[in-house]
This record gives C-alpha cells, structure tokens and sequence, in this order.
C-alpha cells in the first residue's frame, strides 16, 4: 500500500482487468440508474393521472411494511459473501437455504400482520395490498448468493442489466394494469413483477448452483457480520419511509399519497447518485487514510462536500422554485396539494444527500461505529420531527422535517470535523460555492418568474430552467472553477494511491 504522495504500483495483469470490470461496471450502473429514473419520471405522471392520490396513497402506506422486512430478509448475508475471498459451494448453499427461510418466515408473519395492521391503521383495503407484497421478501432472500456472488467478483454491469430489465417489465406491467382499472393493484402487480425479474436475472447470471447441504456453522460468522450491516440499513430505513407511515395514519390515505409523490421526487438525486457516487468517495478516502497526512484526509472531505453541495444543490434549490409549474405539468390539476410539501421537502432532500456522503466518508475512514450513531440520530430526529409537527397539516410537517434534517446535516458535519480534527469553519466553508451559486439563482428565476407571469406554462418552466442554469453555472465559474478542478484532481489522484484496505 503506498502512501499519499507515493506513485501507485501498477497493479498485475489480472488486476488491470478486474479493475476496467468493475469500473466499467460501476459506469454501466450510472448509466443504468440515470435510464431506470429516467423512465420512472416518464411513467410517474401517467400513473399518476390514471390511478389518483387515494390508490397511491394506500400503497404508500402498505410499502413501509414491506420495506422494513425486506431490510431483515436476506440476513445482511449478501454484503457479507461480497466482501469474502474463498467461498465454498457448501458455504453458499447453507447461506440459501437460511436465507430462503428467514424470507419465508417473514413473508408468513408479514401477511398474517396485515390484519391487525389494517384495523390499527383504520384502512380496511390495507391488508390484502399487504399480503400480495409480502412475497417480495422471499424474493429477495432468494438472490442473497446470486447477490454476493456478483458482488465478489466486481461484475457490475450485471446489476445494471437486471436494473433495466426489471424496470422496464415493472412498468409496463403497471401501466397496463392501470390501464384496465386496476387501481391500487396496478402497483402492486408493478413492485412482484421487478423482484421476480430481479432474481430470474441474477440467479441466471450469476451461476451459482445450490446443494442439498446446509450447515449453520458455516454462515455463524456471516450472520454476525450481517447484524451491524442491518443495524445501519434499519436505522437508515427508518430516516426514509416511517414517516410515511405517521403521515398515513394521521392525515389519511389521500394526503399521504400527496406526501408520498413529493417524496418520491426529491429522492430522485439520491437514487441516481447513491450507488456510484458513495462508492468513488468510499474508494477515495479509504486509500488516502492508509498513510495520508491529517491535511490531506481533511482536504478529501472539504472536497467530498464542496463537490457534492455544487451538484446537488441547484437540483433542490431549482425543485423547490418551479414545484409548482412542475407538479401541474407532470401529475395534473389533481395533485394541487402536493406542491407544498414538494417545495419544503426540496431542503430536506439536499440535506439528506449531504449527510449520505459524510456517512460516506466515515465509511471510507474505517469509523462503522460512528457511522451508525449518526443513522440513529437522523432516524430519531426525521420520525420524531413528523410525530410531533403532523396534527398541524401536510406543509407544516414537511417544513419542519427540513429544518430537522438540516439540523442533524449540522450535526454530522461537526461529528466529521472531530473525527479530522479540522476547523468546522472549513467543512462548513466548503458548501459556500454552492450557497452563493442558488442564491443568485433564486433572484434570476424569481425576477424571470415576475416578468413572465402571462407566459404559457410550459414556456416559463423551460424558460427558468434555462435561467436558472446559466446563473448558477455564471457563479461557479467566476468564483470557483479553480477550487471545483483541483477537487475533481485530488479525487483522482486519491484513486491512484492503490487498492483500498479490506472491510
């Protein structure tokens, strides 16, 4: 391993080839996930304007079940095959077998719940939804090996082949059904159609052959490592979807389904970002920790910020300006009451992915432990925030869901600065760019709004995307093209320092 200023050893031909594997891998999933949310926002207004707020809203509802199940159904023992080098035949027939129970067992308590959940939730349509979700999570638990087995190779683009397959066939189902008046149904025969394409996909690819052996010796230390693995995607689910269910049990069906669109938006950035990005960033700073300077390691994550708030921030920030020339282009007059939320939970959003990429860098510094203090935290906050603000309306809890993620963003940012020991003037410096660049964006797309206020709706929105780009774009390349280029060159330079240390 070489040290931060060292010239990177050239790595053996087997090595070359496995790193343009994966890194073409990890490109294919980019380009995978920026197709699958391209054609999610083509569908989303046709859904939308075909199945209504109530029908959407009632799967909103059952989902956070499923979701929350399916976190546990697998294990955690997929991350755990990933990060192994030898594994036996024997060793993965015995994590499918166990896993192919666990997921049955939570699919049969999963569908025998949907009844108290239903009565307590007080939607009687609620637990046959819930039941016909329920198979989702044997499903999963069934590509645990397949999963692993991918992953442990660095065979990427298969992920990202299962991606488009999975997404294409799920939303064709779904809009057929919607369609012939499916209603609700329409989506849930849209969520069983992609996990069943997902698991025929990668258990096809990936060629794992399964035994008739099962010895649970063999995934003992897999399921240890799996339970911390758990730990945080819980705590990480919760900061996501139970919020959902608050708003569903307190304002109703129908204003959840305004709630859950708005959601659904705003998670756009993370969902194209999250995979390839957090694992640059993860790769990036693991390296520079093996050896680099205090200095440096405090550069890479003053980068990692400064990079992150640029391309993130004007895609809230611009959301939250034009929500409502969005939402009645895209969804229709009918999802009038989700402008509110959508601009409130614009901030939240930006705040969120922030804290991703510190969680990030935690990550990439070896600190799992604080890395999943921090998740408590913002579960706690976001779930305690909605409690406490939802009797009052739909727009105030989404606002003060934004200020508490932007409280807890504050928090990780001091967390990471005492992890580096750095000055949090210059972590919290390096979001300056990005907060100069909206600023000024704001006032262009504002005073353009006043000025076109008998414009065409169309034709305005399209204007103040364009005015709102060239602003911030004017911004960053007067005051910051330099800073932004020397980031982009210190990630680089990072990525050659060698292969990153093992988990």
């Amino acid at each position: 391993m070489t040290a931060a200023g060292d010239v990177a050893d050239t790595p053996p031909a087997g090595g070359r080839r496995r790193l343009h594997r994966t890194s073409i891998g990890a490109l294919a999933l980019t380009g995978a996930s920026a197709l699958r949310l391209g054609l999610q926002f083509a569908m989303l207004p046709i859904l939308a304007r075909l199945i209504g707020p109530s029908e959407y809203g009632l799967v909103a509802l059952a989902m956070p079940f499923i979701l929350l199940a399916n976190v546990l159904s697998d294990g955690g023992m997929g991350y755990a095959l990933g990060r192994q080098r030898d594994v036996s035949r024997d060793q993965e027939s015995t994590v499918f077998w166990l896993s192919a129970a666990i997921g049955l067992a939570l699919s049969l308590a999963c569908a025998a719940a949907a009844w108290p959940m239903g009565a307590l939730m007080n939607q009687p349509r609620l637990p046959l939804l819930i039941a016909a979700l329920s198979p989702i999570l044997l499903i999963n638990s069934l590509t645990t090996v397949p999963n692993g087995r991918i992953i442990r190779e660095g065979r990427f683009a298969v992920f990202a082949g299962g991606d488009l397959i999975s997404t294409g066939a799920s939303a064709a189902t779904a809009l057929a059904a919607a369609l012939a008046g499916w209603g609700a149904w329409a989506l849930v025969a849209q969520q069983l159609v992609l996990w069943l394409c997902k698991l025929a996909w990668v258990s096809a690819r990936a060629g794992a052959p399964i035994r008739l052996h099962y010895r649970f010796q063999e995934a003992k230390a897999l399921l240890t490592f799996g339970a911390h693995t758990i730990g945080a995607i819980l705590a990480d689910f919760v900061s996501r979807n139970l919020d959902s269910l608050i708003v569903g049990g307190v304002l109703g069906a129908t204003m959840l389904g305004y709630y859950a669109m708005a959601y659904q938006i705003v998670r756009a950035p993370d969902m194209l970002i999250s995979g390839p990005l957090y694992l640059y960033i993860f790769t990036a700073v693991a390296k520079t920790a093996h050896g680099a300077s205090r200095e440096a390691m405090q550069d890479l994550a003053a980068s990692s910020l400064r990079l992150g708030s640029v391309f993130l921030a004007p895609l809230f920030v611009g959301l939250a300006l034009v929500a409502d020339l969005a939402v009645k282009l895209v969804l229709g007059d009918k999802w009038h009451d989700a402008i509110g939320p959508l601009r409130f939970l614009a901030g939240a959003g930006f705040f969120f992915c922030m804290c991703s990429i510190m969680a990030t860098t935690f990550m990439g510094l070896g600190r799992t432990g604080q890395r999943l203090k921090l998740s408590i935290l913002l579960g706690v906050a976001t779930i305690g925030t909605v409690a406490a603000v939802v009797r009052f309306g739909l727009e105030p809890v989404s606002a003060a869901a934004a200020a508490a993620m932007a409280l807890v963003c504050a928090i990780y940012v001091h967390a990471l600065a005492r992890e580096l020991q750095a000055p949090r003037r210059r972590l919290v410096a390096a979001f300056g760019p990005a907060a100069l660049g909206c600023a000024v964006m704001a006032g262009a797309v504002l005073a353009a709004r006043a000025a076109l206020v008998h414009a065409p709706m169309v034709v305005e929105f399209v204007l103040m995307v364009a005015v709102g780009a060239l602003a911030y774009g004017a911004v960053l390349w007067l005051i910051a093209r330099r800073r932004l280029i020397a980031d982009l060159r210190a990630f680089q330079a990072a990525q050659a320092l060698g292969d990153a240390p093992s988990a």
